[in-house]
């Protein structure tokens, strides 16, 4: 009797999950949609499709919504899953935005973009939409985009070159970050940022193709001229940390 009880619970639970992945299938129906009625400019009817959207995969993990992190993902694999939330959380948050009873949902939404933002290749990509957005003056709530922006483009501690040449917590990949800190704070800084990230990735991946390449230009040309920059921002960084 014990045995026939558990297999029937067994049995529901397996119904059960095959409706959660048969759910899971009709996902990018929710979010063409909610797609659609952005550019339509039917903000409310968009955030429903999009929390439809957001809720099939919280229920595909198991978890809830808030707590839908790219850690349940491959970031190899489903990159183009995690791209497609990152954008979900970006519209949700320019949404929410538009109403000062919304903010709270407006913060967390722009949190959510951020961290489905920092460490991806579409990174700096998504970075850019912050500041058109701001630059547009469009933003009722323009510094909590500006520190979403921040965060993702300055605050991250990817320096591809400098990191390829020397290594993650060398000091002088640290001296570079804080630069890159420093200039962030005028529009020509963030330009001289935003042009780092577009090029850099794509400059690293060349590089790390092949071994002997690798050496011979970090060797003979990248570790000379990173190091002479270095030398000439250093006292331009060490002031710039004593004034802040």
């Amino acid at each position: 009797m014990a045995k026939k009880k558990i297999d029937s619970k067994d049995l529901k639970e397996q119904r059960k999950r095959e409706q959660v992945i048969e759910l899971y299938r009709t996902r990018l129906t929710h979010l063409k949609r909610a797609q659609l009625l952005v550019r339509d400019d039917r903000m409310a009817q968009a955030v429903d499709s999009y929390t439809k959207y957001l809720g099939v995969l919280a229920l595909y993990f198991d978890t809830t919504e808030d707590k839908l992190t790219p850690t349940l993902f491959d970031p190899v694999k489903d990159v183009t899953e995690l791209l497609l939330i990152s954008h979900a959380y970006w519209d949700l948050a320019k949404a929410f935005d538009r109403s000062p009873n919304l903010q709270r949902d407006c913060f967390r939404c722009l949190e959510q973009f951020t961290k489905f933002s920092i460490g991806f290749k579409y990174q700096h990509v998504n970075a850019q939409i912050i500041r058109k957005f701001n630059n547009k003056k469009q933003a009722h709530n323009p510094k909590a985009f500006e520190a979403a922006y921040h965060k993702i483009q300055i605050s991250s501690k990817k320096c591809y070159i400098a990191t390829s040449c020397f290594g993650e917590e060398d000091i002088r990949t640290e001296t570079l970050r804080h630069f890159k800190l420093a200039i962030s704070k005028s529009e020509l800084g963030k330009d001289f940022i935003d042009l780092y990230y577009q090029v850099s990735p794509r400059l690293t991946s060349i590089i790390n193709q092949n071994t002997i390449t690798k050496f011979l230009l970090e060797t003979c040309f990248l570790k000379p001229l990173l190091n002479v920059l270095i030398f000439t921002i250093k006292p331009y960084v060490d002031n710039n940390q004593t004034h802040s």
